[in-house]
Order: structure tokens, then sequence, then C-alpha cells
């Protein structure tokens, strides 16, 4: 074997190294992370509101994605069909509707599964409706 086709394939291989390295990292990235949401996370709401909303960065999986609301005492205050809206094409938002609720902290816990890669994360944020 000559020095030249040794060079050539040792800089073959790093080549494609490198092109592996680029993709996962780039697959990384690709994780749904929650963006906004509907009331603020830490806010305080002067009424209560009827729909609890979360958008994320990454499309999500509809079968596998899911939204809940809890009060201070653990119970559900939402109708238990949260989930990705389906009314959104880009499937990026999640949705909730409450029942009615009075003043109170309340808890919102979400699981987005990414739909490219199947990437579970999952998050909580508390929002206050005023007395």
């Amino acid at each position: 074997m000559s020095a030249g086709s040794t060079t050539a394939r040792l800089l073959l291989a790093v080549v494609l190294a490198a092109m592996g390295l680029a993709a996962s990292a780039g697959s990384l990235d690709a994780h749904a992370k929650l963006v906004r949401a509907e009331p603020r996370p830490g806010s305080t709401a002067r009424s209560a509101p009827r729909v609890v909303r979360a958008w994320f960065d990454d499309e999500l999986d509809p079968r596998r994605s899911a939204i809940t609301v809890v009060d201070a005492k653990g119970a559900r205050v939402d109708d238990g069909k949260g989930g990705v809206d389906l009314e959104d094409l880009d499937r990026r938002s999640m949705l909730a509707r409450l029942r009615s609720i009075g003043p109170g902290t309340y808890t919102v816990r979400w699981t987005a599964v990414s739909a490219d890669d199947g990437y579970v994360a999952r998050g909580s944020f508390r929002f206050t409706v005023a007395r």
C-alpha cells in the first residue's frame, strides 16, 4: 500500500467521522423544548383561564405527547383530553381545556415527544389565579 493511498483512506475516515458527528449534533438540537405558554409560567391571572396552551420548538408526536393541569392538592382540573393541538398544522403546540377553576396555584405538567426522533422531554410550570 502506498503512502498516498494510506493518506487518502485516513482523510476519508476523518471526513466520514466528522460528518457523523455533525449529523448527531444536529439531531440533538431537534428535541422539543418549551418556548412559551399561556398563562405564562410563574404568572398571576386576574381571572381563571379556560385553556392552557404550550408551544414547543419542534414537531410533537400527537399519540405520545400530553399536557395536564392540577390544583394545589394534585387533583386534575383539566378535561382529561389535553395533548397536541391538532388544529396546529405544525404540531408544535399542546393545549388543555380547564374545568371551572377558582383562585389558587395550578401546576401544568407536560410530556413532549419529538416526532422526528421520539426523544421524550418532560417539564412543568405553575401559574396562579388571583383571589
